[in-house]
């Protein structure tokens, strides 16, 4: 399979709600901070890719709706009664697909995933085989930010097909050891100047990424704020 358009958003906590006013208006202004964070990265994403087709949308994340889910705990344990509607609607991590299908992409499944530090080969797994029913699907890894970091939203497309030049990806026996959050990262910044095949690992399986790109690498959007 081929990967395209990685791209890494990472905002200042202070800097997402002007974000997402900027590139949506008021369309997710009541829907969180993790989904905010989900659609702002995974549209640049889908934008900077030539990839089209029916889309599959594969999200991960280690904590999830962090926002959401402490004033929804708040509500409840402040009041009593059950968490207010938009609350509760805040805490569902699953609502990267059904948004991106709402502006107009041909989404043909979606899930969100809780993974551990090791275990993001589960991705490309998956992703691999959800190209036998899509012609392309964009995979993500969203944080909240902790303890002083930023928020982070990192995406890419894996493809089917695409015009030379490429980045594949394949199944490898070895490998540098890669976690969840940093492993698009790396795959990025080789990407600028790809040479040597890269080959990560992960818990259980390894993934060898190979370009034949000659003077460039494909492009890449970040933000940092």
């Amino acid at each position: 399979m081929i990967l395209l358009a990685p791209t890494l958003i990472d905002l200042a906590p202070a800097a997402l709600a002007e974000q997402v006013r900027s590139r949506f208006g008021s369309e997710l202004r009541r829907l969180g901070v993790f989904t905010q964070l989900c659609h702002v990265g995974a549209q640049a994403c889908l934008e900077a890719s030539p990839a089209q087709g029916r889309l599959g949308v594969l999200l991960a994340t280690e904590h999830g709706a962090l926002t959401a889910s402490r004033s929804a705990l708040g509500e409840v344990l402040r009041s009593g009664e059950a968490a207010m509607p938009f609350a509760f609607i805040a805490t569902q991590t699953s609502l990267a697909g059904a948004l991106l299908a709402r502006r107009s992409h041909d989404v043909a499944r979606a899930a969100c995933l809780y993974l551990g530090a090791q275990d993001w080969p589960w991705l490309l797994r998956m992703a691999r085989s959800w190209l036998a029913e899509c012609e392309r699907v964009a995979v993500g890894w969203v944080e909240e930010a902790a303890q002083g970091e930023a928020h982070r939203s990192h995406w890419c497309i894996f493809a089917r097909q695409a015009a030379a030049p490429a980045i594949h990806c394949e199944p490898a026996t070895a490998g540098t050891a890669a976690t969840t959050g940093d492993w698009m990262a790396r795959v990025a910044a080789w990407c600028d100047a790809p040479g040597a095949p890269l080959e990560l690992r992960g818990s259980r399986q390894g993934w060898r990424f190979t370009s034949d790109l000659r003077a460039q690498g494909p492009g890449r959007v970040q933000s940092s704020a």
